[in-house]
């Protein structure tokens, strides 16, 4: 319900220190859920606002366990979750 304005908070806050980066992917990756693919297609759509606002010091910190995250969703039984997570390769 309110997923849109914390998202975009959290972009804002990104954007101006871009070293909160790492500890909001990290964050996203820690509380991904795995039962509710609507929720996971949320997390898809808000790691790819972050991503957007990383500069590349603070996604190489968090690299490897977000591409497992993203190979993950790509194995996805569920066609959403699939096909945005195609858009991260």
């Amino acid at each position: 319900m309110y997923h849109q304005q914390l998202s975009y908070c959290i972009t804002q806050f990104v954007e101006k220190d871009c070293k909160l980066a790492d500890m909001v992917i990290t964050g996203l990756l820690k509380y991904w859920t795995i039962t509710n693919s609507s929720k996971e297609v949320i997390f898809l759509s808000e790691l790819e606002e972050v991503l957007e606002a990383t500069q590349p010091v603070e996604f190489q910190r968090c690299m490897v366990p977000l591409f497992r995250q993203i190979a993950r969703c790509l194995s996805s039984l569920h066609f959403q979750v699939t096909m945005h997570a195609n858009c991260f390769s």
